[in-house]
């Protein structure tokens, strides 16, 4: 890292300068200690000074207990919160951090409770999408003047994204990347598949993207593979389709976030594309009700050619950890962007924005308030949080001084072009940051299913959707 090797160098630039000096006063003639000796004293004064002002704000925040919570990031996570980061400002400022980790599929519902109910965390770890509402219903502590502390760490624009109405309410740690396809290329060149993927690993039309899928059924079908899997039988993961519609030139929402803006015709052909892979047997069956984590032993297994389920190097890294633990065989892997109808256009794709922290009001006990923030710039601060973070998850840091090294020069390639991906394709402000985002997600797997199930057609499906999502904005908009 940047900043690491710069306290090396600093450290041995020091080392070179002592013992040149320590050569020098040998030979050199006696001189006058006075003025060295002033100035010993007020080098002396200045660190006591700064030792009584940190033995100072210790004493202010001495037993000040945080309670935190925060969403599984990876795997090992919470024990970097629970044991890490707790003895970090533990140390530094006698904070008592009180962790717990939630679930992704009960977390969220856990979090709405709290606000609901008041019965909120101090500080708080998710997506900003989730902590928007915190935010917008005066909920969240202003923290304005931690990110100004934290401001020269930062790239610049970052803590933009945490204002809303005005209020700082959120920090974020890392930057969410795109959605796209990770496909494993050692089955592609196995089958004699993998020049049917596109060169430039961007552009693709859906009747290329379903030559892909048909040749790799054909082929791998004797071993059970099939070219994918598609899932709708939980919310999570929508926004793999939103941004398969995207990409095929429909929106979800119009400008303004007041009512639904799909497409019919385009977001048809687009869900056709689904069908397909459904009616033509290229995917497993049971796409209505499998859960988007029920693909996963499917993929590990090469069982699958490509699988949706990925942001950036995210599924990257993942295959990475489930190789270096023995879990799974070895097979390499790519990032491909999600195709276009045409295969002539960008694609356009969703992302969550970022993830980051929050703190509670509660009753306005500023005490723990401040201990919250100073919580926040301990994280961000030391660096090694980050990096794993990243290196976990395959986000994007917020550190301008961090270099992510992944260990893997392969992969730290795929980061790079996830990077330059994301900032050209990938959209958080489609409303995923909207305060109702959560229940208007509610109305899609519901139709997504009869799709799937072959209960309602593409046009059927679209109007019913567009019905009940209104519907959650509109509720959401008069109170």
């Amino acid at each position: 890292m940047k900043k690491n090797r710069k306290k090396l160098l600093a450290l041995m630039l020091a080392g070179v300068m002592l013992t040149a000096c320590g050569n020098k006063a040998e030979v050199a003639e006696t001189k006058d200690t006075t003025a060295a000796s002033g100035e010993e004293s007020q080098a002396a004064s200045d660190a006591a000074e700064q030792e009584t002002a940190a033995d100072t704000q210790q004493t202010d925040l001495e037993g000040a207990e945080v309670t935190f919570w925060y969403m599984p990031l990876y795997e090992g996570f919470d024990e970097k919160m629970s044991r890490d980061l707790a003895q970090e400002v533990k140390d530094k400022y006698g904070i008592i951090l009180n962790t717990e980790v939630l679930t992704w599929d009960a977390g969220p519902e856990k979090v709405t409770v709290a606000m609901a109910t008041g019965a909120t965390p101090d500080l708080y770890l998710d997506t900003y999408s989730r902590i928007a509402p915190a935010i917008g219903g005066g909920l969240a502590a202003d923290l304005s003047v931690t990110a100004e502390e934290l401001s020269p760490l930062l790239y610049d624009g970052v803590l933009d994204t945490g204002k809303l109405n005005g209020i700082q309410g959120y920090i974020p740690i890392n930057l969410s990347q795109g959605y796209n396809i990770t496909v494993n290329v050692s089955m592609a060149k196995e089958l004699g598949v993998y020049d049917l993927l596109p060169e430039d690993k961007i552009h693709w039309s859906y009747e290329e993207f379903l030559e892909f899928c048909r040749a790799a059924r054909e082929k791998g079908k004797e071993q059970n593979i099939y070219a994918t899997q598609l899932f709708a039988g939980s919310k999570s993961s929508d926004s793999v389709y939103y941004s398969f519609l995207m990409s095929g030139g429909s929106g979800i929402l119009n400008e303004e976030h007041t009512e639904m803006a799909v497409d019919e015709a385009k977001a048809a052909v687009t869900l056709d594309l689904f069908r397909t892979l459904i009616e033509e047997d290229l995917v497993p069956a049971g796409a209505a009700t499998t859960v988007d984590n029920d693909i996963r032993p499917n993929w590990y297994s090469q069982k699958l050619a490509c699988m949706f389920v990925s942001t950036g190097t995210g599924e990257a890294v993942n295959v990475k950890k489930q190789i270096d633990s023995g879990d799974i065989q070895p097979f390499d892997v790519d990032i491909y962007e999600i195709p276009t109808p045409d295969g002539k256009a960008d694609p356009h794709v969703m992302s969550w924005g970022s993830t980051g922290f929050t703190v509670f009001k509660n009753n306005g006990d500023e005490t723990k308030i401040e201990a919250a923030r100073k919580v926040i710039q301990t994280f961000l601060e030391n660096e090694a949080y980050s990096q794993e973070v990243c290196v976990q998850t395959g986000n994007s840091t917020v550190l301008k001084d961090l270099d992510v090294d992944y260990g893997d020069e392969v992969l730290n390639e795929q980061a790079k072009r996830a990077a330059a991906s994301t900032a050209a394709y990938a959209d958080s402000s489609i409303g995923v940051l909207e305060p109702w985002w959560s229940d208007f997600r509610e109305t899609f797997y519901v139709q997504l299913q009869s799709y799937f199930t072959g209960d309602k057609d593409a046009e059927d499906m679209i109007r019913d959707w567009k019905t009940s999502g209104d519907e959650v904005i509109a509720k959401t908009l008069q109170q």
